[in-house]
């Protein structure tokens, strides 16, 4: 998980550093470490849950609300800082917002996983 992450964050770098077909492409190919990453994210949460497991995969579904509002705080960003001509460069600004979330998704599949006490 922690690489696909890793992948889908270097994806990222070259959006808010690149132009034109690179930075559309590397927007189509983050898709591609994406399927994987739910995957892994869904089985490494819900792991060691035990009769808690019902509760924690529901939770996590419900989650997946991050994935509508994280767009509209990028947007809101694009539209803050975007003002006087800078808008593309606001553009490609915003981008760093997702990025922090694939970096703590880096750090979740390397080591946060496994913090979890048996307690």
């Amino acid at each position: 998980m922690a690489l696909f992450a890793m992948a889908a964050a270097l994806l990222l770098l070259a959006v808010v550093l690149g132009n034109g077909s690179v930075a559309l492409w590397s927007i189509i190919a983050i898709g591609l470490f994406n399927s994987i990453l739910w995957s892994n994210i869904f089985t490494l949460s819900i792991a060691g849950l035990g009769s808690d497991t019902a509760q924690g995969s529901s939770l996590l579904v419900m989650m997946i609300l991050g994935g509508a509002l994280l767009p509209w705080a990028q947007g809101a960003l694009i539209d803050a800082f975007g003002s006087g001509g800078s808008e593309s460069r606001a553009f490609h600004l915003s981008f760093l917002l997702p990025l922090l979330c694939y970096a703590y998704l880096v750090w979740y599949g390397w080591r946060g996983s496994s913090l979890r006490s048996n307690a």
